[in-house]
């Protein structure tokens, strides 16, 4: 085969693949609640599972659409596992429709002429209303299968002119088991089954490959399919890990009754039910095995779903470290839990404040080095996963909480936990400001302006600043020691607030920012300051005295007084 046609087959795969991207996609943001609803509400039992998802997925013409909701229900716990199994043999059938339709059409119907129209008329309408949800994804949804069918073209040409440049034969006398091989690494590595098939289909038009040799191919497709969901249950919760392993152990067992007995099938299927086309014969194939596998699971669906409950355990991440350790028959104990508790989300919420104003901390820089941050938010990187790492671990300790009020505690540690829920609230409001901010924050970072920049860096300073020394108060044991400190680190936070009006006022006065910066620079500097303002009040609820705090707060009260007082003069 000359080089020629090898890219031609490269850049028809390579279309085909963006052009099922788009479809699927556009898919995906069509199908909505209602699709949801209609899974969810018609999938009661097995058989309904089985046929409603077989029917779900013809439509979506995605089954990676439909697994992706059954994940999402089973981890909800609104769809049991065995009938979240019999929606995956749907899926696996309904997957099929694809291999119909590209058969059908691709190889049946000249779409040649048809194609330029649909992805010129659909790629204008999708710059015409991209403002308009549904409109822009059906018009993506017509340009993926424009693109999908011009690769599609292209692969079969490709094949045709490959007939006359390349002698095949002397490779077609390999076992059938190397062919299969061959269909699970092209579909692991280019994560579509529809590909594979498409190009097997183009192979079989052109006369390349004979039937079977082309069977063996899909039939290791069919198996490769299991890759992608293998890979992307690593690390997830035990629910996706049961439906992953349930989809392997379909696909597995379809494809090793199809490869026993490829060619009985093929007799069935050419002789008792006339289809005569070799690329019917092979689709026809395709579907065959997924519902003679669908049939068979069906009588074993109840027991593999009480296996596979039984085969991972449920190690859903939760975001409280010392809470889980508590056993109820130890009421004493839930107090220094709680305490703990609290303590590490204030380490959380200083470390996702720094996180945000110093994005490329390193070990040994920043508030907390490296190993410290992995222990604070274990595997959590982005800064809003780490906001609903926070969000859920308050979640977690309301639910401790509300526990605890059942339990017979003493007057004295119930008020102390009522004063930590407090502090835990105060600290996630703080993380509630600074995570409105990040979008600003990232924004005048990475900015060619200097006024801009130069902002960010004066925040950059202060919140470093601001939160080194909070957190050495908290690793601070004397009680008056803290006071004094704390007071200090208000009367900063006062001021440095002040200061940034000043500044912005000056910025606005020789008119160096645009109207939306302006406003922009109040914001953050007013949201910088209340979650400074905050995590003070919940440090001082933590550590000091009730007497302590009291004052602490009457003396706040006063000089913010003033701050008011003085900021109305300015």
């Amino acid at each position: 085969m000359d080089s020629i046609n090898i890219w031609q087959l490269l850049a028809g795969l390579s279309l085909f693949l963006y052009g099922m991207f788009h479809l699927e996609d556009a898919l995906r943001q069509l199908e909505g609640r209602s699709f949801k609803l209609f899974l969810k509400k018609h999938t009661k039992n097995k058989l309904s599972a089985i046929i409603n998802g077989t029917l779900v997925t013809g439509i979506l013409q995605s089954s990676s659409i439909v697994n992706l909701m059954v994940l999402s229900f089973v981890g909800a716990g609104m769809l049991s596992m065995r009938n979240a199994l019999g929606v995956v043999l749907g899926a696996n059938i309904g997957g099929t429709v694809n291999s119909w339709l590209v058969a059908l059409l691709g190889f049946k119907v000249d779409l040649g002429n048809a194609t330029f129209p649909i992805i010129a008329i659909a790629g204008l309408a999708m710059v015409i209303f991209k403002e308009r949800k549904n409109y822009y994804q059906v018009s993506r949804f017509l340009f993926g299968f424009g693109l999908l069918f011009m690769g599609l073209d292209y692969m079969k040409q490709s094949m045709d002119a490959a007939i006359h440049n390349f002698n095949f034969a002397p490779y077609l006398n390999y076992p059938r088991v190397i062919f299969l091989l061959i269909g699970l690494l092209i579909t692991s590595v280019i994560q579509t089954s529809a590909a594979t098939v498409v190009i097997v289909l183009s192979a079989l038009n052109a006369s390349i490959i004979p039937l079977e040799t082309a069977v063996s191919v899909i039939l290791g497709a069919e198996l490769g399919t299991t890759v992608k969901v293998a890979i992307g249950a690593i690390g997830g919760i035990a629910a996706k890990k049961r439906v992953a392993l349930g989809n392997i152990m379909f696909n597995l067992a379809s494809t090793l009754i199809g490869f026993l007995f490829l060619d009985f099938i093929i007799h069935i299927i050419s002789e008792i039910f006339g289809i005569a086309d070799s690329l019917f014969i092979l689709v026809a194939f395709q579907s065959s095995i997924n519902i003679i596998g669908a049939v068979i699971f069906y009588f074993f669906l109840n027991r593999l779903g009480d296996f596979l409950e039984k085969s991972f355990e449920d190690k859903s991440q939760r975001a409280t470290m010392y809470l889980s350790g508590y056993l109820n028959d130890v009421p004493e104990a839930a107090l220094d839990l709680f305490e703990k508790e609290v303590d590490l989300f204030i380490q959380r919420v200083i470390y996702f404040s720094d996180k945000i104003f110093n994005p490329h901390i390193v070990s040994g820089e920043g508030t907390f080095n490296e190993h410290k941050s992995t222990i604070l938010f274990k595997e959590e990187s982005n800064l809003h996963e780490m906001y609903n790492f926070l969000k859920q671990a308050e979640g977690e300790m309301l639910i401790f909480y509300n526990q605890l009020l059942q339990s017979n505690i003493s007057t004295e540690n119930l008020n102390r936990l009522n004063l930590l829920i407090n502090v835990v609230r105060s600290a996630l409001y703080a993380s509630k400001s600074l995570k409105d901010v990040i979008h600003d924050v990232n924004e005048f970072s990475n900015s060619a302006n200097e006024i801009k920049f130069n902002s960010f860096k004066e925040f950059q300073i202060e919140m470093n600043r601001f939160n080194q020394a909070l957190k050495e108060i908290t690793d601070k044991s004397d009680k008056t020691e803290i006071f004094s400190d704390l007071k200090l680190l208000m009367k900063m936070v006062n001021t440095e607030y002040k200061k940034e009006i000043l500044d912005i006022y000056d910025i606005v006065s020789k008119r160096q920012l645009s109207e939306l910066n302006i406003s922009t620079l109040f914001n953050l500097n007013r949201e910088v300051y209340d979650a400074s303002k905050l995590m003070i009040l919940a440090v001082k609820d933590f550590l000091l005295d009730e007497s302590q705090a009291a004052l602490f707060d009457g003396q706040t009260e006063v000089s913010e007084s003033s701050n008011n007082l003085q900021n109305n003069t300015d």
